[in-house]
């Protein structure tokens, strides 16, 4: 079987938590028929946030070394689990001889074959602001739907928070982390709740911090409006279809 490289580490827990649902979600039945992996969480890469925002440096230079050290360690196929992070996919993908599979694609494919046609998208700030889903959600006739200000705010304070896992309460100490998860998956309901996601067909945890933390589907989906859709599941999913070469594989909506 071909080998997945995950560029990892924005943030190391999307990361972690990306290579764990490409284990969940594998049909595999045993070690020996799993995906082999080679993960690189590199934390010095330059804050994407940053350098959209016009006060950092560039992440590609970085991003793309990382790509190239996962090819040279034979890597087939290439996963990076950031919705923020793939507004440089282009730029990374061009420079390696590798295919790249592509977050924003798969997300929009598997929008349109669940015929959702108006989607909320929770995500980072340089999300909204960038209409990242834009192109790729036209082209299938799917209207973004994003939060407004205070919302939005909201959103980007709960994803800080499990970016900088040890301010919003993490711990070693496997109870105090859980009671964190349990908390922030809480407050992303509740903004998921909200009034700006009124007559939306479905919501799109974009950012790959969210999936993280959000409750399971059957706790969460029946207070919400319309379907869930989770970039993480999703692009595991893509990867087990292009590395399994099967296509039977559906992510839980």
């Amino acid at each position: 079987m071909k080998t997945l490289g995950i560029i990892a580490g924005l943030g190391p827990l999307a990361g972690a938590h990306f290579y764990r649902r490409v284990i969940e979600l594998s049909p595999a039945i045993s070690d020996a028929e799993h995906i082999p992996v080679i993960l690189i969480s590199e934390p010095s890469i330059p804050s994407r946030i940053e350098h959209l925002s016009g006060s950092g440096e560039s992440p590609v230079p970085k991003l793309v070394d990382v790509a190239e050290k996962l090819v040279h360690a034979g890597a087939n196929l290439i996963a990076m689990p950031s919705t923020t992070t793939s507004i440089y996919h282009e730029q990374i993908a061009s420079q390696i001889p590798i295919p790249m599979i592509s977050l924003i694609e798969e997300v929009a494919d598997t929008v349109e074959k669940s015929g959702k046609r108006k989607i909320g998208i929770m995500g980072t700030t340089p999300t909204r602001t960038f209409r990242v889903y834009e192109n790729a959600f036209h082209k299938t006739g799917i209207e973004a739907v994003y939060p407004d200000e205070k919302t939005q705010s909201e959103i980007m304070e709960v994803i800080t928070a499990v970016k900088s896992a040890s301010a919003s309460g993490f711990s070693s100490q496997v109870g105090r982390a859980d009671d964190s998860i349990k908390e922030l998956g809480k407050q992303a309901v509740q903004l998921a709740q909200k009034p700006w996601s009124q007559d939306l067909d479905g919501i799109l945890l974009a950012c790959t911090e969210l999936p993280v933390i959000f409750p399971p589907d059957a706790s969460v989906v029946p207070k919400l409006r319309g379907a869930l859709f989770r970039s993480t599941d999703i692009l595991a999913t893509a990867v087990i279809r292009e590395l399994y070469a099967c296509d039977y594989l559906v992510p839980s909506l």
